[in-house]
Parts: C-alpha cells; sequence; structure tokens
C-alpha cells in the first residue's frame, strides 16, 4: 500500500523553484511555479507563497518547502 502512495506522488503536482533563489529574495510568478512531481508544497498554498521571502538559497529545480519561506 505504501508503495502504491508513493508512486503516485510522481503524479502529482508541487511549488517549484524555476531560477536560482537567493536569501531574503521574494519569492515570484517567475521564479516558482506548479510542476509536477509533487515533492513539495501542494500547490494550493501557491497564493499564500507568493511575496514570501526566501529565508535560505534555494536552488534551481527544488522543491519549495515551508522551512524555505518566512
Amino acid at each position: 500500500m505504501i508503495g502504491i502512495l508513493l508512486a503516485n506522488v510522481k503524479f502529482r503536482r508541487s511549488i517549484y523553484a524555476v531560477k536560482d533563489i537567493k536569501k531574503g529574495e521574494k519569492l515570484t510568478k517567475d521564479n516558482i511555479q506548479i510542476i509536477r512531481p509533487g515533492f513539495g508544497l501542494s500547490p494550493k498554498y501557491y497564493e499564500q507563497v507568493l511575496s514570501k521571502i526566501a529565508s535560505c538559497d534555494i536552488a534551481y529545480g527544488v522543491s519549495l518547502k515551508w522551512t524555505d519561506v518566512v
């Protein structure tokens, strides 16, 4: 059962950095997007995350987590 749930995560979407984001930089529609797989924050938090500040450097292609934003 757990294997099936983990396999389905790759088909879900989550919020990812689509550009390198420096600590203290604002998160915008230009540097984050909702894409697959679903290993990060759920798309339902996209509007909440916009205009938040990065609490650390976030590399291109990394999924966002709540610890990444202030």
